[in-house]
């Protein structure tokens, strides 16, 4: 049976026998025992008094990964506080081992940055990928996993499947994750079966808790 995997969504799989990595509302203090979820402060809803929250819920088995966390420029919220409360969820991500999914908006420098100095050794996930190929072969080589939606670059989609860091969510967006899948797979040239194989591989190694 072909798997499809969801690294990022905001809807249950539209398939049950699809793998989906759910991001929840970190407001939602009760979450199902079963599937895989992420949760997160995101720098657009940035509020540290939050953290207790984050801290609680980030524990629970069937939560696999820290995120949406991450740096925006185009968010209302003062920089300072977005610094503050990314540092806060880089460091849980790695007190706990479990990878971070990231939401950054005209702030790369600033995010491989941070990754330089950090101590953890844990995957960190580009969700929503739609830069070019350049950037995101500086992504990849500072070792960060992508993860591409309905939109993006093709050149920066081979780039990420040259190194086996390719991964395919389908974000808030309507559409179904094998539409993601059909598509990279012609941008690639590759059986869609081939493919999700990959794709299957690359999301354990990015998160272990699938």
């Amino acid at each position: 049976m072909v798997i499809y995997c969801d690294i990022h969504t905001h809807q249950p799989p539209a398939n049950p026998d699809d793998w989906a990595v759910v991001a929840v509302d970190i407001r939602q203090l009760t979450l199902p025992e079963r599937g895989y979820y992420a949760i997160g402060i995101h720098p657009r809803q940035a509020d540290r008094t939050l953290l207790p929250e984050l801290r609680m819920l980030a524990g629970l088995p069937q939560v696999v990964a820290i995120g949406e966390a991450g740096l925006d420029k185009f968010a209302s919220t003062p920089w300072s506080l977005q610094e503050e409360l990314f540092a806060a969820q880089v460091q849980l991500a790695g007190e706990i081992r479990k990878p971070l999914i990231i939401h950054c908006v005209k702030a790369w420098q600033e995010l491989m940055a941070v990754r330089k100095t950090v101590r953890y050794d844990i995957p960190w996930i580009i969700h929503g990928f739609r830069g070019n190929g350049t950037l995101a072969g500086q992504l990849l080589r500072a070792g960060f996993f992508l993860s591409f939606g309905i939109r993006y670059q093709p050149e920066a989609v081979c780039r990420a499947w040259e190194v086996r860091r390719l991964l395919a969510e389908t974000d808030d967006k309507p559409v179904n994750i094998r539409e993601v899948y059909a598509s990279l797979a012609a941008t690639l040239a590759l059986p869609e079966e081939s493919l999700a194989q990959a794709i299957l591989v690359n999301a354990r190694k990015a998160i272990p808790s699938l």
